[in-house]
């Protein structure tokens, strides 16, 4: 077991997966989730397990690799809140910035076992 506080492993996963998206890194950003995640996000049916996670991240996603900018972390128990700015480009060309808010939760392992991610726009 690592002596490294739970707070700050958790912390250092989802700053490492929002590294490993702005590369484009597929493989990295698979590494930290569980075998049966599930992941919401506007817009998307339910994205579950693995492979539904891959082809999001390959074939799904309107962004292209971009940047991530980390405004805040909130850790409680195995629970991390983080929001932030994506800066870049779209798959179809355009370019956006959006603010967004993500919702992590942990298994016992520390692999993610779900993601929820809300965007700053206009919806109603």
């Amino acid at each position: 077991m690592s002596n490294v506080p739970l707070e700050t492993r958790l912390r250092q996963t989802v700053q490492g997966y929002y590294d490993a998206l702005d590369r484009g890194d597929v493989d990295e950003i698979l590494r930290d989730f569980s075998g049966d995640v599930l992941y919401r996000r506007p817009g998307y049916d339910p994205i579950t397990g693995l492979e539904g996670l891959r082809r999001y991240y390959t074939a799904d996603r309107m962004l292209a690799p971009g940047r991530h900018v980390l405004r805040a972390m909130v850790v409680e128990d195995t629970t991390v809140a983080a929001h932030g700015t994506y800066e870049g480009e779209l798959k179809d060309g355009g370019r956006t910035t959006v603010g967004f808010a993500a919702f992590f939760t942990f298994d016992s392992g520390g692999r993610i076992i779900e993601q929820t991610t809300y965007f700053f726009t206009p919806a109603i």
